[in-house]
């Protein structure tokens, strides 16, 4: 049976997530979708896509993950969550969201602009969302995380969107 996911969605998240990590230099590979979206890590980036069709995407991230990739974006070791830190992981979902965005355009969505990130502290919740919003999530792998971590080596990217066709 084929995991049947919208392609223009995965196609956006996994371009968006590799170009908006490229300040990073992390190349994280993907190793696995689904339809359904459950943030199950610690920390969420959220932004929101605004236009004729709208929507979010989500960063899920643990505090490991956040702690290397902010780590990564900054230049330096990051070993506690401070301001830098969370400055750093929202600027990483800014990017992911607005290479995501570029990449819609590309496929005739119509977005206009993206939000403001929000950080979300706290793990372990489910989204559902109205009828007809089409949503794919991705997980990721950090390679550059010791395998001792193996949870906290994946993170995944979501993009849930309502198109608008009239």
């Amino acid at each position: 049976m084929k995991l049947q996911v919208d392609e223009s969605l995965l196609d956006a998240v996994l371009h968006g997530t590799e170009r908006g990590l490229e300040m990073t230099g992390i190349v994280p590979p993907a190793v696995g979708a689904s339809n359904l979206f459950s943030a199950d890590r610690s920390l969420a980036v959220m932004v929101g896509l605004v236009g004729k069709d709208s929507g979010t995407l989500t960063l899920n991230v643990s505090e490991r993950a956040m702690l290397v990739m902010a780590g990564k974006l900054i230049g330096e070791e990051q070993t506690e969550i401070n301001d830098d830190s969370i400055d750093a992981i929202m600027e990483i979902g800014n990017m992911i969201a607005g290479c995501s965005k570029d990449r819609l355009i590309e496929h005739g969505y119509d977005i206009g602009a993206i939000s403001v990130p929000s950080l979300v502290f706290g793990a372990s919740y489910d989204v559902y969302y109205a009828r007809g919003i089409r949503t794919v999530s991705v997980q990721f792998e950090l390679p550059a995380m010791p395998v001792a971590y193996h949870r906290d080596r994946i993170f995944s990217t979501t993009l849930s969107l309502l198109r608008r066709l009239a």
